[in-house]
């Protein structure tokens, strides 16, 4: 099923259009992520190797959940203004801010392509989907998953599954899809909140975020939910945004110590906890 949507048609006030100061992002691994000015959020840049950081936005709002296009010229997020949310582009060409979506403010995660993006959308009596749309043309297509409880999906970098979390039973669990075959799958099953999964670059592998309210911590499986596995341990996580490193070898997480939001850096081999700093949702080119 596909489905005109309004994009980049009437862009909330004080976000579209905007120019971000000194664009240009010219680091090798570089991350994006949201963190803390004055009462609202905006979008920093950061060399991991030497802890450099650039603002991108000066948007004065609420922004979120920030994710590199595959070609790295491009970072779609979320943004509050004037209580409306929407779907933006910021264009690290030429520092322009465009509306992708309005009236959003979900997770959206680019498809290999670059085109295309994994979107949720919310229905009636609580009901949400997963879609893919074009940023071109505003379609949007649904990814038939067998449920309308269905959000926060990531698409790995190789193209082939979203991984994704449903309470199609109740209970928040992880799920993928596997785009090629159409094959779903239902990966964990317990007590607990499983939340914020993420497939690893070659979809080898979900990281994701599994506890109580009070108390998550990240564990990884493959991804056919086999090989279990717990990774850290006493972590307070509030959106987890598990986000894999290039190679794989290691996974940025946000966790929230002392009422802020702050952003630990995962070796995966080790185990291995580094501080990164203030900071959440961050996105790994």
């Amino acid at each position: 099923m596909a489905m005109a949507l309004g994009c980049g048609s009437e862009p909330p006030p004080d976000v579209a259009t905007e120019v971000a100061p000194e664009p240009t992002v010219e680091v090798e691994h570089a991350v994006v992520f949201t963190g803390p000015v004055g009462e609202g959020s905006e979008l920093f840049s950061l060399d991991l190797a030497t802890g450099d950081t650039h603002q991108l936005t000066e948007l004065a709002g609420q922004l979120g959940f920030p994710v590199w296009s595959p070609s790295g010229d491009r970072i779609a997020f979320t943004a509050m203004a004037d209580d409306r949310a929407s779907l933006e582009a910021l264009s690290l060409k030429t520092g322009e801010i465009s509306t992708i979506l309005g009236d959003y403010g979900n997770l959206a995660d680019w498809g290999p392509d670059g085109e295309r993006l994994v979107i949720t959308l919310d229905g009636d009596a609580d009901e949400r989907g997963l879609f893919l749309l074009d940023v071109a043309t505003g379609e949007a297509e649904s990814v038939e998953t067998g449920s309308s409880q269905d959000a926060y999906a990531r698409w790995s970098r190789n193209g082939e599954v979203i991984a994704y979390e449903s309470s199609r039973d109740g209970n928040p669990e992880v799920y993928v899809t596997w785009l090629g075959s159409g094959e779903t799958a239902r990966l964990t099953e317990n007590d607990h909140l499983d939340e914020w999964p993420s497939p690893s670059p070659d979809a080898s592998q979900i990281a994701w975020a599994s506890g109580t309210e009070e108390e998550k911590n990240l564990w990884v499986m493959k991804s056919d939910g086999s090989e279990k596995r717990q990774v850290t341990e006493g972590m307070l996580f509030g959106d987890a945004f598990p986000e894999w490193s290039p190679d794989g070898d290691r996974i940025l997480l946000t966790v929230r110590e002392d009422e802020k939001f702050v952003l630990k850096l995962i070796d995966l081999g080790t185990g291995a906890v580094t501080d990164v700093g203030p900071g959440s949702a961050a996105s790994w080119r």
